[in-house]
């Protein structure tokens, strides 16, 4: 299984930005236009936590209206570094079930998919991005469905 380490808050924002494209949408940030403490601050309100996992960048945010739920990301289409992510929130953080939101060109939905995410949902022209509204599918997963 691929090993997945936790980030600062300072090391997640510098990942962030090294990821460049793949991270527009990443647990609904935007780092090709949002500042270094923008960032910041946006993933201290979210209460997220990102970790490295070799060339991916995953993270995770809890649902604080359901406790056993977790919003997630991945810069990566490869679902190993999401089911490592996956593993770790079904056993540290008992989490049951699984939202991801992700731009329709987003290589972080086949990973989804590989993981067992079934797709939900399309909220039409959901994020402002390169001058347009983009569409974001909606994916759920859930914790006995995820695991390899």
């Amino acid at each position: 299984m691929t090993e997945i380490l936790r980030l600062d808050v300072d090391a997640a924002v510098a990942e962030l930005r090294a990821s460049g494209d793949s991270a527009r949408g990443f647990l609904g940030l935007d780092p090709v236009t949002q500042n270094d403490s923008l960032l910041a601050a946006e993933l201290k309100a979210l209460a997220a936590q990102l970790f490295s996992a070799g060339e991916a960048l995953v993270g995770f945010a809890p649902n604080t209206d359901q406790p056993r739920q977790a919003y997630v990301a991945s810069t990566s289409a490869d679902p190993e570094p999401l089911r490592a992510l996956l593993e770790f929130l079904a056993t540290y953080q008992r989490c049951t079930t699984f939202v991801a939101m992700v731009p329709v060109d987003a290589e972080g939905g086949k990973g989804l998919e590989a993981c067992g995410f079934e797709r939900a949902g399309l909220l039409p022209q959901h994020r402002w991005q390169n001058y347009d509204w983009q569409d974001v599918l909606v994916y759920v997963g859930r914790a006995d469905s995820c695991r390899s």
